[in-house]
């Protein structure tokens, strides 16, 4: 009997410890950050958008759609506008559209912004701040930064705390 229990409470031990080890490790990984990113990290936003085009070219076709939409973002930061609002739309299918209603306001909003419609980004801004995604609290914080700061270009708009 009382092997029996060391055996089971030795067992229990290793699969809790097993359990610990695991769930720190995918915690305490870092991001690897990929070339473009640290080029806009650094303000080369130029350099940026040839790595990212030549990334997308290259053709992970799981990512194109998040591809188009920071390649979107890149051009914005440089205000070109309507370059980034051809990305933009190209990052978003319709399903993404119908079917996330977060990701469309969040969408709705940044092309708002873009197109300088400051009550069409409000608009989006109070439905994701009022249906409240702790997912998507980011984002909402981000369309809350582009309303508060609309005179401003979209990368200080953007990167207003």
């Amino acid at each position: 009997m009382k092997k029996t229990f060391c055996f089971v409470l030795t067992l229990f031990i290793l699969i809790l410890s097993h359990a610990q080890i695991n769930r720190t490790e995918s915690s305490c990984k870092a991001k690897v950050l990929q070339k473009w990113e640290i080029l806009s990290q650094e303000g080369h936003y130029d350099e940026a958008i040839f790595e990212l085009k030549k990334q997308i070219n290259l053709g992970d076709k799981k990512t194109k759609h998040r591809d188009y939409w920071h390649l979107g973002q890149l051009y914005a930061f440089k205000n070109d506008y309507d370059t980034a609002i051809i990305y933009i739309r190209k990052s978003t299918n319709i399903v993404d559209l119908l079917f996330d209603k977060y990701w469309r306001y969040y969408y709705k909003g940044t092309m708002a912004f873009l197109k300088r419609d400051k009550d069409k980004l409000y608009k989006y801004y109070m439905k994701m701040e009022k249906e409240n995604s702790a997912y998507y609290e980011g984002n909402t914080n981000i369309l809350k930064s582009l309303y508060l700061n609309f005179e401003k270009q979209y990368l200080d708009a953007y990167n207003c705390k």
